[in-house]
């Protein structure tokens, strides 16, 4: 039974990481004007026009010299609606996109191998026992 309770703190532990590592370490990232149609549809952009107006768009398809934006609207029912936004590509100031920061995603990997290391040097030090003696068997007092 305790290594049953070890198996499931792992598996805690190692779900916090991943979930940890795969919400906490994205940014968003600027990409310049001449690789707008490169990667023609994108997820998780935001945009600002040359006039000021800031978008957030879950999805960013560009086709040719227009790039069009979609919004998921928060409406009852089984069916999703999305807002449509056309701008011509001219007309953007600063696009932005949702991409993995590895540099964080690294260090947040190595602060969590690091503490688990930790833990269980601390943890085979400390249940090692007292006498310091090879480790014979004990006898359960009367």
């Amino acid at each position: 039974m305790y290594r049953r309770i070890g198996l499931v703190g792992r598996a805690h532990v190692a779900a916090w990481a991943l979930w940890l590592a795969g919400a906490g370490c994205t940014s968003l990232r600027e990409i310049p004007r001449g690789e707008y149609g490169v990667i023609p549809d994108r997820k998780d952009v935001r945009l600002e026009t040359r006039d000021g107006l800031k978008f957030e768009f879950d999805f960013v398809h560009i086709d040719g010299d227009t790039l069009v934006g979609m919004r998921r609207r928060e409406v009852e029912g089984p069916v999703d609606e999305f807002g449509t936004v056309r701008l011509a590509l001219d007309d953007v100031g600063r696009l932005e996109a949702r991409r993995i920061d590895w540099l964080r995603t690294g260090l947040i990997g190595a602060g969590a191998a690091a503490a688990i290391v930790t833990a269980g040097v601390v943890r085979n030090q400390s249940g090692g026992g007292g006498s310091g003696g090879g480790g014979g068997t004990k006898i359960p007092p009367p």
